[in-house]
């Protein structure tokens, strides 16, 4: 038990510790992570690019992202992720707020870009890849499940690579964390958009002014987040050993 809370302790402290200067700092990363994220990933979909265009569009926006600012803040560049590494005890609950608020200003950025390059709304035919827009056959239950699951899925990758015990397999993980999303996209894209991210939604929804499904993006995500944080935590989260070497968690911490 002694070693499971000094693992906590140190990756919480990495946060709680952090002046005022540091939290400007990581909330301009998160900014600019959600801002590559956005503008490179809804400019790939403008001109009706086929599912698999998109999908790895967005894994690799997504690749750049943790590549540039991963050691910087983490790289969450997700209100989702940051939700789970609070409800998993890897960030303090006052930081919270300073994170989303960088992602949904570098959503809000990224998509203004868009716009002010391409000058049309972003059409259906995009299969909702960047303005929500879910299959007709499915009801708003099904859409927030297809988006609950994806979500699900790409927070337990998250929580395996802030698992200390999982250091070994945290290489490359812009790659393999921009190759989840790109998989995930390809296999809900049709169906929910596989938007995965509130912030992400939300700056196309605000500056397209398309507010239909909206609140599912941000319901189905976030529960996800919450509940998947908290059963990897529950179900997953061993105690390790006392004699376990706990490597550095600034090199392996949150970088989504």
């Amino acid at each position: 038990m002694a070693a499971a809370l000094q693992r906590q302790r140190r990756v919480v402290k990495l946060f709680d510790n952090m002046t005022s200067l540091e939290r400007l700092i990581a909330c301009l990363s998160e900014f600019g992570g959600t801002a590559f994220l956005v503008f490179i990933g809804c400019l790939g979909c403008t001109i009706g690019a086929p599912l698999e265009q998109i999908a790895f569009t967005f894994g690799f926006a997504i690749m750049i992202g943790v590549q540039c600012f991963g050691h910087i803040s983490g790289a969450h560049i997700n209100p989702a992720v940051t939700v789970a590494a609070a409800t998993l005890g890897h960030f303090p609950l006052i930081n919270i707020p300073i994170y989303i608020s960088g992602q949904i200003l570098g959503a809000l950025t990224g998509f203004g870009l868009v716009k002010a390059i391409t000058t049309t709304k972003l059409n259906s035919s995009t299969l909702g890849a960047c303005s929500p827009s879910p299959a007709a056959h499915l009801s708003v239950f099904q859409v927030f499940l297809v988006e609950f699951l994806l979500t699900l899925i790409l927070i337990w990758v998250c929580c395996a690579i802030w698992d200390s015990r999982n250091s070994n397999n945290t290489d490359s993980i812009s790659l393999r964390l921009g190759l989840t999303v790109a998989g995930l996209a390809m296999a809900g894209g049709a169906y929910s958009g596989a938007n995965m991210n509130p912030a992400r939604s939300f700056g196309p929804a605000l500056l397209d002014g398309d507010w239909k499904y909206h609140w599912v993006y941000w319901v189905g995500p976030l529960t996800a987040a919450f509940l998947g944080g908290l059963m990897y935590r529950v179900v997953f989260g061993k105690e390790p050993k006392s004699n376990e070497t706990v490597p550095d968690e600034r090199a392996t911490r949150e970088n989504t």
